[in-house]
């Protein structure tokens, strides 16, 4: 079973993916901030981080930044959740390492779920 990290501030949309996610079969854990969330990456153990791009703390930027820069952390596939959506953000994003970006306004929870299950099939990871 696949782990993922949702780090995402708004607690709604984060209890909804969360249990969306869990009831697709993934292994999920949360963070609220950017900070925590990325020292729960740095934890390891991740197959997949799913992150928002306005954080407190740290944003999402940052953390890209973090995660290019540390070895061990390196490889770890990362999904943007954001309803930053335009082209300077997005390619910003793609450029600091993030595989695919989904703009929540654009996309239903369960919509979200098909496409990280997507992802992860075309990755290998189960």
């Amino acid at each position: 079973m696949a782990k993922l990290i949702i780090i995402e501030d708004d607690p709604f949309l984060l209890s909804i993916l969360a249990e969306k996610l869990k009831e697709a079969g993934f292994d999920i854990e949360t963070a609220i901030d950017g900070e925590d969330g990325l020292n729960k990456i740095k934890a390891g153990g991740f197959d997949l981080v799913l992150l928002d791009m306005v954080l407190p703390k740290i944003d999402g930027f940052k953390i890209l930044e973090e995660l290019r820069g540390g070895n061990q952390i390196k490889k770890i596939p990362v999904i943007i959740l954001s309803n930053l959506y335009d082209k300077n953000n997005i390619d910003k994003a793609i450029l600091l390492g993030a595989k695919e970006y989904i703009v929540k306004a654009y996309n239903t929870p369960e919509e979200i779920v098909l496409k990280i299950k997507s992802f992860l099939n075309k990755e290998g990871v189960k």
